[in-house]
């Protein structure tokens, strides 16, 4: 484990520094990048490699298969095309008819408030969703119910 990594306690910190290089995501595990780079920059250009040094924490160095570093890792099976895949694999651009508001479910909905999640999982299934393009003005509210 990296303990030092954990020095900044607030989320608000550990979000201003957060790893987004894969080369130093490699250096500080002390992993070979000849080990395990193999595409991780490219598919790291099409979904940014975001993950806060508190997490990097609590993998164990050293380890090319710790399950938290697979978790953010870019990979080059990212970059593989397959016929059947979509970027919409739960069906929400239907369900996004508000800004800010996924409601996929009679029961309960999704408000969406910010553009940036604190980790990129490698297996997100939101990759693709607009964000940014979706998140809610002033006026838009008083829609939200």
């Amino acid at each position: 484990m990296i303990n030092y990594l954990y020095q900044e306690q607030n989320w608000q910190s550990q979000l201003s520094n957060l790893i987004t290089d894969p080369l130093e995501l490699l250096e500080l595990l002390q992993l070979s990048p000849e080990q395990l780079l193999s595409g991780a920059i490219l598919a790291s250009e099409q979904f940014k490699l975001r993950v806060p040094r508190a997490f990097v924490g609590k993998m164990t160095i050293g380890d090319p298969f710790d399950p938290l570093l697979l978790q953010v890792l870019p990979h080059h099976l990212e970059l593989e095309e397959h016929k059947d895949f979509v970027t919409d694999p739960l069906g929400e651009e239907k369900a996004n008819q508000l800004a800010g508001v996924l409601h996929k479910y009679q029961s309960r909905f999704l408000l969406t408030l910010t553009g940036a999640c604190a980790v990129h999982c490698r297996y997100c299934f939101r990759r693709h969703f607009p964000y940014q393009a979706n998140l809610p003005k002033n006026e838009d509210w008083e829609h939200i119910r």
